[in-house]
């Protein structure tokens, strides 16, 4: 799969992370999805397939309308049903991933309903905000007219900053993932159950587990992009036999079979794509 990303509005940097443009669908396969608590607007023009869960057989399929893609704790892959329908996917189509906190931001609905299955968006939805989408003379005017589309869709809700966007920061910025929901709560003082409820009807994970996702996705990163030695992260394990055991629960295998496997180019990793600075 070959695509471009592109950075979103200013105005819409809570629930959007950037805009991804694909122009190929080349080596779709080798393409994996490391869960960070973000997931997808899948704007589809004919993509007739699947998100699959990597080394497992388990398959998400992929609404023919528009929809929001599934977000669990699983790395995925795009398939399509048949090889024999990659000529017919229309090209370039566009998805815009969302933040941990986009879904619910811009469609006020409890995360959850993304755990086991795609979101479908409502036809009332799609006509008011998405309807002119694939019409314009280029992917520049597309984008613009997606971002103008998403911040009024963001601006039906309450858009205030959320007290849970606080506790991310703080765990990210402050405590680098080395933090238990204990903490949390005596930072924050509320109660454990406050806590857990709004972080799954809000990103769609309890705390623990949006920490522990996280904290992999940001080592996948530094271990491979950046080339960092275990000793050498900002985000570490407790030992290299810890990260190794985490690393084989996700890939199936060690840190440096997947640190060749990426270098041979046999996977690609989207998360280590970098968002262009400007349109």
């Amino acid at each position: 799969m070959i695509y471009d990303v592109f950075p979103s509005a200013k105005e819409l940097e809570s629930v959007l992370k950037q805009y991804v443009v694909i122009t190929s669908l080349e080596d779709m396969d080798k393409l994996l999805f490391l869960p960070n608590g973000c997931n997808f607007i899948i704007f589809n023009r004919g993509f007739d397939g699947y998100i699959k869960v990597y080394r497992e057989d388990k398959k998400f399929p992929i609404p023919k309308n528009y929809s929001i893609s599934v977000k669990n704790n699983k790395i995925k892959k795009f398939r399509l049903n048949s090889d024999d329908l990659i000529s017919s996917v229309e090209l370039p189509f566009i998805m815009a991933e969302l933040t941990p906190i986009g879904f619910y931001k811009l469609f006020n609905i409890e995360a959850t309903v993304l755990n086991e299955c795609f979101f479908e968006i409502q036809e009332e939805i799609v006509e008011e905000y998405f309807s002119k989408l694939y019409t314009h003379g280029s992917i520049e005017e597309e984008l613009d007219y997606l971002n103008d589309a998403l911040i009024r869709l963001q601006l039906l809700h309450e858009c205030n900053r959320m007290c849970i966007q606080d506790v991310m920061d703080r765990i990210v910025d402050m405590y680098h993932f080395e933090v238990n929901v204990k903490t949390l709560i005596e930072d924050f003082g509320c109660s454990r159950s406050k806590i857990e409820r709004e972080f799954k009807k809000i990103i769609g994970f309890t705390p623990k587990n949006f920490i522990y996702i996280s904290k992999f996705c940001k080592t996948v990163l530094a271990y491979i992009e950046d080339d960092c030695g275990f000793n050498e992260m900002e985000y570490l394990y407790s030992d290299y036999s810890h990260m190794n055991s985490v690393f084989k629960k996700f890939f199936g295998t060690n840190p440096s079979v997947v640190f060749d496997d990426v270098t041979s180019n046999k996977i690609r990793l989207y998360q280590m794509r970098r968002v262009q600075e400007q349109l």
